[in-house]
C-alpha cells in the first residue's frame, strides 16, 4: 500500500528530466502561461508559482512536501500525485504503469482518475484525447470556461489544422454546457459557432440571457462579414465548404426582432461593424430583403462597383419607378 507522505515510495525512479521539464514548459506557454494543473493547485488553496513543473529532485520534493501538508482532503493529494506520475510514468518504464499502479493500489475512484487523465491530456495537447474524459458522465465540471476556451483558441497556436469543421469545442459545449460566464469566453465562442453556421447561432444567442444579445448578435455579424476573423486552418478548404457569401445570404435573411434590427443597423453604419467589408452593403441588401423599400429608396446613395452593369444608385431608381406615387406614403414597406 502506498504511504503518499513517502517520498521515496512515491517518486523512486527520479524526479523530472530536463527533456521533460523543456516540453512541459513549452505546453505551459502554449496553454498561456499556465496550465491546468497548476489551477487545481490554485484551486486547492497550494501555493503554485513557479513550482511546476519542479526543477530537479529538490523542487519535486517541494511540490510533494506542498501537497501533502496542505488542508485538504487525501483523494485530492491522491489526485495531484497522481497527475506528477502521469508525467513521470514514460520515464520510469515500469509495467503496467507507474501511476496506474499507484491509482489501483490507493483505489482512486472513476471519476476522480478520469478528470485527471483529462486534465493531463489537455495540458500536455492531447486534445482528442481529453475531450473524451473531460466529457464524462461521472465527474463534475471543474473548470468548464476555461476548458472551452482553449479548445476554441487552439487554433491561434496552430495545434492542428483547426477549422469551421472542427466539432470539439462543440462536443465539449454539448456535453458539459458550461456558463459562459464572461465576454472573454463568451465572444470567441460565438464566433466560433457563427463561422460553422450562422442561422443556429442566432437562434442559440436567442436563448441566451437578454443582456447578452446585443454584444452576441455583433460578435456573429463580425464574424460573418470578416473572414480574418476565423485566424486557423487552410482557409481555402473552409471557404470552399462555407462560403463568406453564403454567411452573408443568411445573415441578411434572418428574422431578427425590431430592436435586433436596430442593433445591428447602428453596429453597420455608426459603430465598430462600419469599417467591415461590405457593412453598407448588407444594410441595404438587409432592407430589400425586409420588404424596407422606401428606406432603402430614399435612404443616401452609394457608389461602388457595378455588377452585371447594376449599381446601387441604377437599383434604388429603379426601385423608386416601381414605388411610383407609394414611394411617399408613410409606413409603406412592401
Amino acid at each position: 500500500m502506498f504511504d503518499i507522505e513517502d517520498y521515496d515510495q512515491i517518486f523512486p525512479y527520479g524526479s523530472y528530466a530536463e527533456g521533460l521539464r523543456r516540453d512541459i514548459s513549452e505546453c505551459q506557454s502554449t496553454l498561456g502561461g499556465r496550465t491546468f494543473f497548476e489551477r487545481l493547485l490554485e484551486l486547492l488553496n497550494i501555493t503554485w508559482r513557479k513550482i511546476y513543473p519542479p526543477k530537479g529532485d529538490d523542487g519535486l520534493r517541494e511540490l510533494h512536501r506542498r501537497i501533502c501538508e496542505a488542508p485538504i482532503t487525501l483523494h485530492y493529494k491522491h489526485c495531484l500525485i497522481f497527475y506528477l506520475l502521469r508525467d513521470l510514468s514514460p520515464h520510469y518504464k515500469t509495467s503496467p504503469e507507474w501511476a496506474t499502479q499507484f491509482a489501483e493500489d490507493i483505489h482512486l475512484e472513476t471519476r476522480f482518475w478520469t478528470f485527471i487523465e483529462g486534465i493531463w491530456e489537455l495540458d500536455h495537447l492531447q486534445f482528442d484525447n481529453a475531450v473524451g474524459h473531460l466529457t464524462h458522465p461521472s465527474i463534475i465540471p471543474t473548470f468548464p470556461d476555461e476548458i472551452l476556451l482553449t479548445l476554441v483558441n487552439r487554433r491561434h497556436h496552430q495545434l492542428s489544422t483547426m477549422t469551421e469543421t472542427d466539432i470539439l469545442p462543440l462536443a465539449y459545449y454539448n456535453c458539459v454546457k458550461p456558463p459562459l460566464a464572461t465576454d472573454a469566453v463568451r465572444q470567441p465562442f460565438v464566433r466560433y459557432l457563427a463561422a460553422r453556421n450562422v442561422t443556429e447561432t442566432y437562434y442559440w444567442i436567442r436563448a441566451r440571457p437578454e443582456h447578452e444579445h446585443r454584444q452576441l448578435l455583433e460578435a456573429l455579424v463580425e464574424q460573418t462579414l470578416d473572414h480574418r476573423v476565423w485566424g486557423g486552418g487552410d482557409s481555402s478548404d473552409t471557404e470552399s465548404i462555407y462560403p463568406r457569401e453564403e454567411k452573408a445570404v443568411e445573415l441578411i435573411s434572418l428574422p431578427f426582432s425590431e430592436e435586433e434590427e436596430e442593433w445591428i443597423e447602428k453596429f453597420l453604419t455608426e459603430g465598430k461593424g462600419r469599417t467591415l467589408k461590405g457593412a453598407e452593403d448588407t444594410v441595404l441588401m438587409r432592407k430589400i430583403a425586409m420588404g424596407r423599400l422606401h428606406s432603402f429608396a430614399t435612404g443616401k446613395s452609394k457608389q461602388g462597383k457595378a455588377h452585371h452593369g447594376v449599381d446601387w444608385k441604377t437599383l434604388k431608381e429603379g426601385v423608386k419607378k416601381g414605388l411610383g406615387p407609394r414611394e411617399g406614403e408613410d409606413g409603406f414597406k412592401a
